[in-house]
């Protein structure tokens, strides 16, 4: 890779940590806003996810600039959903929607840009590292999506143990 494709993805890399940390931010702030312990639980656990997100990328760059091969974690573990029977109602039903309507928004964006920049390279491990994660997002709205339906027209929040 030449330098000029090197230092763009170094830049493309720090954005992508620093908006992967802005989204754990924006779900821990979501976790604190529902009432229902699913909510709690599902925004806790997207936190986590894009702690993951993050530190997957700050490995990424440390093995570039190193040379040497860290542990590589495993994509984001399934989520721990369940059954809509067994859904809980949530109190703070219009706010979480509108959390989760922003929430749903940001993935959608955050997956597109992922797939624009894995496009912009062709070497196999700078492709992965953005593909990879652009799946990754698309899960994220999925599960939004899901918990947005259920919450709007049920008023319960669906998230597991």
């Amino acid at each position: 890779m030449d330098k000029d494709k090197q230092n763009l993805l170094d830049r493309l890399l720090t954005e992508a940590m620093n908006a992967e940390e802005e989204a754990r931010k924006f779900y821990a702030d979501a976790a604190g806003k529902a009432s229902s312990q699913a909510g709690k639980k599902l925004f806790a656990e997207l936190a986590d996810f894009e702690q993951g997100h993050y530190d997957r990328l700050r490995n990424f760059i440390e093995e570039r600039t190193t040379g040497k091969t860290t542990d590589r974690q495993e994509p984001t573990r399934a989520f721990s959903g369940k059954s809509e029977v067994e859904g809980e109602f949530e109190p703070n039903k219009d706010e979480i929607v509108k959390v989760l309507s922003i929430g749903i928004e940001a993935e959608k964006k955050a997956q597109a840009k992922y797939r624009e920049i894995a496009k912009m390279f062709d070497d196999p491990s700078s492709k992965a590292i953005f593909t990879t994660m652009a799946e990754e997002e698309r899960k994220h709205e999925t599960i939004l999506d899901d918990q947005f339906y259920s919450l709007s027209n049920k008023g319960t929040m669906i998230w597991g143990d």
